[in-house]
């Protein structure tokens, strides 16, 4: 079975998709698979949400970069307070002329689930790395689109199951009913969609108990 969160999620969604016979179960969290789209992703996304979309502003080698790991205690603790459950869902486009973190004030305080310990082991990690290396996947977008050709329109057949935070901005603006009937378009043997009240992007972390729980059940259904 494979489970992954944000970009792991499409991670985990393709390693079903492409390789079936390797795979008991999938479960996405946060990001639904929606297929392979008819154009490349990074034509999609400037033209349902112009040039300033946050990926579009991350294909520029070197500026988002820079932006991140000016201040990586900062990045992290306004990126993570900001995408979390107990704020509006933000629209993540960055004006002309601006960057990704003016989009998201410096918190008051952390959320509950977040700790400055939590922060210290992140700061560590990417004060020497940099976030070049994350940058980069985003960067590979339209390359990744190009290589699944020979998989468009297919669905995903392996049992599935997803969990979001209902205030996650991944899903922003969706109903449930509109979101699960998409899911069941491309997820043939879809067992569950979770949808968590006032949890936002980081749903392990989050609510790791329900999470957890959800999961488990899952792999019990499926093994």
């Amino acid at each position: 079975m494979v489970v992954g969160h944000d970009w792991g999620a499409p991670v985990a969604w393709h390693t079903a998709l492409l390789r079936p016979d390797r795979v008991r179960g999938a479960v996405g969290l946060s990001v639904p698979f929606r297929g392979r789209g008819p154009a490349r992703p990074t034509e999609a996304l400037a033209r349902h949400f112009g040039p300033g979309h946050y990926i579009l502003y991350f294909q520029p080698p070197g500026v988002a970069d820079a932006e991140l790991a000016a201040d990586p205690r900062a990045t992290f603790r306004r990126l993570l307070s900001a995408t979390s459950g107990g704020t509006s869902p933000l629209l993540p486009v960055v004006e002309p002329g601006t960057g990704l973190l003016d989009l998201m004030p410096e918190p008051e305080h952390l959320p509950a689930w977040l700790t400055e310990e939590d922060l210290d082991v992140y700061v560590d990690e990417y004060r020497g790395r940099g976030f070049t290396g994350g940058l980069n996947w985003y960067r590979n977008l339209d390359r990744s689109w190009a290589l699944t050709a020979a998989w468009n329109g297919a669905p995903i057949t392996r049992p599935a199951l997803f969990v979001a935070g209902e205030q996650d901005l991944v899903i922003a603006g969706v109903p449930a009913d509109a979101l699960v009937d998409a899911l069941r378009g491309t997820l043939t043997d879809l067992r569950g969609a979770t949808l968590l009240p006032g949890c936002g992007h980081w749903t392990q972390q989050e609510r790791p108990e329900e999470v957890s729980a959800a999961i488990i059940g899952f792999a019990g259904d499926v093994s």
